[in-house]
């Protein structure tokens, strides 16, 4: 696992110990994009594919992860549906990964998704686990 986390200590020291690889995105202005491009360099060669997630869904299971993961099909992009609407963490298959590395500003994989429908494999998740957590209000435990 590799988690791209802005600079300074406050992330990489709450995420001491933890089985993963920590990288630093110190452009952290430039948007979502930046963060996608540091995660996909750190990938390693072996890897078929990459499961791109956020830190703001708290409601996720690891069970729904599991789910999405045992989808995957090489050549494909997963990607959850809450309800009617896409969502976090989408799978793309490291033929996709040339497309992520291009992206810029505050675009995510999205973009990527978009443009590539034939391959696109969409699993139903509760609707309930799409929720992400912006700000304090969004919260509701």
């Amino acid at each position: 696992m590799i988690a791209v986390v802005p600079e300074g200590p406050r992330f990489g020291d709450a995420l001491a110990g933890l089985h993963l690889s920590v990288v630093t995105n110190p452009a952290r202005a430039e948007g979502i994009s930046g963060s996608i491009r540091i995660g996909i360099r750190a990938v390693p060669d072996e890897s078929r594919a990459v499961l791109i997630a956020v830190a703001d869904q708290p409601h996720l299971t690891s069970d729904a992860v599991a789910d999405l993961i045992r989808a995957f099909v090489p050549g494909r992009i997963v990607v959850p549906r809450y309800g009617t609407e896409r969502g976090n963490p989408p799978i793309f298959d490291r033929q996709f990964f040339p497309e992520l590395l291009a992206l810029d500003g505050d675009r995510g994989g999205q973009l990527v998704v978009n443009a590539h429908p034939e391959a696109v494999l969409e699993i139903d998740l509760a609707a309930g686990m799409g929720a992400d957590i912006d700000r304090p209000g969004d919260w509701q435990g």
